[in-house]
């Protein structure tokens, strides 16, 4: 009976101590779990329906509408400028980031040779948008800069908020348009004979998304996708902006006082609520 019962005994210990991992595992796996938020969008009818978030990690916000920074002077222009900007330029960031890892597993398969037929018509129309001969380059080319650059950016060609072209068309980084069929606003300046246009977006976050897009995809961006993949200097990096303006050294030599002057490489390290992916908000983005 002795033996029996020492036996029942480290049995009884067994499946205690089986049921403590299994209990610990749920409980790390549950930990490791990042929560998520829903995207919250708010129509902006005054410089004063801008949300001022005091924290670096931002809450997720699609701002729609485009106040009249115009009526705002001096550093409170430029305080709401860019806490309106930052929640479009991390939600942008992180939509890129998903973009990237979707082309990673296109990149994934194809290597393996598990790419179907309709796997194979995406990646050809993958390479051809970003005119690249090989998914790796996509995906290096799909890397996030520093927010400090894309604040420094926006302030300069939208005028801290009070561009026509940001009042007009939600335009925030000057993006041209060469298509006819897309929605634009006409430039009042021309070049020669040539009528100049520029896009025109629904919302401020559709602005910075195809401002990222295009640095992505552009050959006059191709030295400075090279240096962004080794660095996080923005005032390295910015010198292979130049080709950006027709000022050429002028306007990195801007950017730079930009950045500098208003402290912008603290939000380098500011970070999104990571948004829910079943969002309607963030799936119709």
């Amino acid at each position: 009976m002795g033996k029996r019962s020492v036996r029942n005994g480290v049995l009884i210990a067994l499946g205690a101590l089986l049921i403590a991992i299994i209990s610990l595992f749920v409980v790390l796996r549950v930990k490791s779990v990042e929560p998520t938020y829903p995207i919250t969008e708010k129509w902006l009818t005054h410089p004063d329906s801008i949300i001022i978030q005091t924290d670096s990690i931002i809450g997720p916000i699609v701002y729609h509408g485009n106040p009249d920074m115009r009526q705002v002077k001096g550093d409170k222009r430029k305080e709401l400028f860019i806490n309106m900007m930052l929640p479009s330029i991390l939600l942008a960031q992180h939509k890129v980031r998903a973009e990237r890892e979707k082309i990673e597993s296109y990149w994934q398969r194809a290597e393996k040779g598990t790419a179907s037929l309709n796997d194979s018509m995406k990646i050809d129309s993958i390479l051809s948008y970003y005119k690249c001969k090989h998914l790796e380059e996509v995906v290096n080319n799909l890397h996030n800069h520093p927010i400090s650059i894309v604040l420094s950016q926006a302030a300069i060609e939208s005028g801290w908020g009070t561009s026509r072209f940001f009042l007009e068309a939600n335009n925030v980084f000057g993006i041209w348009s060469y298509n006819k069929k897309e929605d634009r606003i006409r430039a009042f300046e021309t070049r020669g004979d040539n009528a100049i246009y520029l896009r025109k977006y629904n919302d401020l976050h559709g602005s910075v998304y195809d401002y990222l897009i295009t640095i992505s995809r552009a050959s006059a961006y191709k030295k400075f996708r090279e240096v962004r993949m080794t660095s996080d200097d923005p005032y390295e990096l910015i010198q292979y902006l130049v080709n950006y303006s027709e000022l050429r050294e002028e306007y990195v030599k801007i950017l730079g006082k930009v950045i500098r002057h208003n402290q912008l490489t603290q939000y380098d390290s500011f970070q999104l609520l990571n948004p829910d992916k079943n969002d309607p908000v963030w799936q119709s983005l």
